[in-house]
């Protein structure tokens, strides 16, 4: 899983930092999914993964200070420019097995390659 916050959705970048911050205490898939599905209601309220790690059980005031700590920010732009490097279209979800893309987002697709590298 890498993070790739649009430019289009301006809550995006906070939405990651508060997922890599949660994942510190644990639980980045169950932020994840928290945020990822209510992305719509993350756009009037950008600090609502604070509900969400309320929700979790996680130590607030650490996701707070976690947020701010320039690794995370780090780990964003490092798997942006991953994803950039690659020369792929610029869309997502996008999924990747072993570095490379499904021509579909069938199981026959992702099966063709995957058997390809079994063998």
């Amino acid at each position: 899983m890498k993070n790739f916050p649009l430019g289009s959705h301006k809550q995006a970048n906070k939405a990651a930092l508060y997922s890599l911050a949660a994942g510190r205490q644990g639980k980045y898939k169950e932020m994840f999914n928290k945020i990822f599905d209510n992305w719509r209601q993350l756009r009037n309220n950008e600090d609502l993964p604070i509900e969400y790690a309320k929700d979790l059980g996680l130590n607030i005031d650490q996701i707070k200070s976690d947020i701010s700590d320039p690794s995370l920010q780090k780990i964003i732009n490092d798997e942006m420019d991953q994803l950039k490097g690659t020369g792929m279209r610029m869309a997502v979800p996008k999924f990747l097995i072993n570095g490379k893309e499904p021509q579909g987002r069938d199981l026959a697709s992702w099966s063709k390659i995957i058997d390809g590298y079994l063998k």
